[in-house]
Parts: C-alpha cells; structure tokens; sequence
C-alpha cells in the first residue's frame, strides 16, 4: 500500500469501520453518490475493501498514542 490513493482508501476504510464498530450509527441517512447510484457509509466502505483487496471484516489499523511526558 504505496500511493497515496491507497492510503487514503484504507484511513477512509478504517474510520468507517471504527464508526460501525464503536459508536452509535452517526451517519445514518448520509450518502454519497457514485458509479450512477445513491450509496451510503456501509456500500461506501464495502467498494473500498474491494478496491484496497482486503476483507470487510478486516481490523482498522491501530491508532498510535502520541504520549508525551
């Protein structure tokens, strides 16, 4: 994962899920649209794991902790 259209797939991937997972369904209702179809936050992140090839069900990459002392 070399470009940066592939980075940003996978950050725009990882929050999407981290949203599904973790907090009550925010974007419900929002759309966007594309490919000549209204598609909403779960069809958005479905067609971007199957761009970057990786499985929906896979994990968001870790967050690294900015700690400071």
């Amino acid at each position: 994962m070399d470009s940066r259209e592939d980075i940003l797939l996978r950050a725009a991937y990882d929050l999407l899920t981290r949203i599904e997972r973790n907090a009550d369904w925010m974007l419900a209702g929002a759309e966007v649209r594309y490919d000549n179809a209204n598609c909403d936050a779960m069809c958005l992140r479905e067609d971007i794991a199957d761009e970057l090839g990786i499985d929906t069900e896979t994990d968001p990459i870790g967050l690294e902790m900015d700690v400071t002392e």
